[in-house]
């Protein structure tokens, strides 16, 4: 029998505290055995990801509150990326964290917050917000070398999608 998707961790953690941030508020509370789902795994070599486990918090508004808290005080970009059954708490979050989050991005069922395609998919608006190539000028807060770290981080997602593809033609 499967286990509830309450139980487990509320927030599962993982990467460098001084790499841009990308918050995940997952209503289907996957990674309930305390790691992040396997296809963000290669991304917090670069990025730092907090999974939020929504059925898992008793208060699960309040733990995003606080999680968001701690990243008031560092100069990281924080990106938040949702599934969509987190319904309409999500809009209230980034009012009530104005300035602190650069960035949502909303995904509806049926496909999950850890499938390969929604981790690209993030990884593809990060770089676009991130990087200009165009630009004269050093961008501020860093995001040059953000930008270096989101590619970095898209090119290990790939890689490690590729391995698993592989493995799974192999047999």
């Amino acid at each position: 029998m499967e286990e509830p998707r309450s139980e487990g961790p509320s927030v599962v953690w993982a990467g460098p505290p001084d790499a841009p941030a990308v918050v995940v508020l997952d209503p289907a509370g996957v990674g309930r055995h305390g790691d992040l789902p396997g296809t963000w795994r290669p991304l917090t070599e670069y990025l730092q990801v907090m999974w939020c486990r929504l059925p898992a918090a008793d208060e699960p508004w309040r733990e995003v509150d606080e999680v968001l808290s701690e990243f008031v005080d560092r100069a990281v970009p924080v990106h938040l990326v949702a599934g969509a059954a987190a319904g309409a708490e999500v809009g209230e979050l980034v009012r009530r964290h104005e300035g602190l989050i650069s960035s949502v991005q909303t995904f509806a069922a049926p496909v999950p917050l850890g499938h390969p395609e929604v981790v690209l998919e993030v990884l593809r608006e990060l770089l676009d917000q991130d990087v200009d190539p165009q630009a004269g000028n050093p961008p501020p807060n860093g995001s040059r070398v953000a930008g270096s770290l989101l590619g970095d981080a898209a090119s290990a997602l790939r890689q490690s999608v590729s391995q698993l593809f592989d493995r799974l033609r192999q047999g």
